[in-house]
């Protein structure tokens, strides 16, 4: 699998409930802002107010806060909806992120590289 690349079988990896920001944006338009409910190094579900922009399969861009003090320190790619629970929030799994990306969601999640 090239670097930066995901299998798409999203439930192989450990979920972790954690409670970060995230932002999801569909082309130019469209950002919308919620938190993370758990996150694993395939997928995460956000908890989000109004998916009403979404569907399934939407490919869209996210950029994870991974700290409040330091914007720098982001998880960042693009992702593909799997899930919509309205009322609830989306799970997406992810597609595609750089070599500094993946490096910050090991940290987040404790992997060994």
């Amino acid at each position: 699998m090239p670097p930066g690349s995901f299998n798409n079988n999203q439930r192989e990896a450990q979920r972790f409930a954690l409670n970060l920001s995230i932002e999801i944006s569909l082309g130019p338009q469209i950002t919308l802002k919620g938190q993370l409910k758990d996150l694993s190094f395939k997928s995460a579900f956000i908890k989000i107010k109004h998916s009403i922009y979404l569907q399934i399969n939407d490919e869209l861009d996210f950029t994870i806060y991974c700290s409040a003090t330091n914007a720098k320190e982001v998880v960042q790619g693009s992702a593909r909806v799997s899930r919509i629970a309205v009322g609830e929030g989306i799970a997406i799994y992810f597609m595609k992120m750089d070599d500094g990306s993946i490096s910050r969601l090991k940290k987040l999640l404790n992997i060994r590289a």
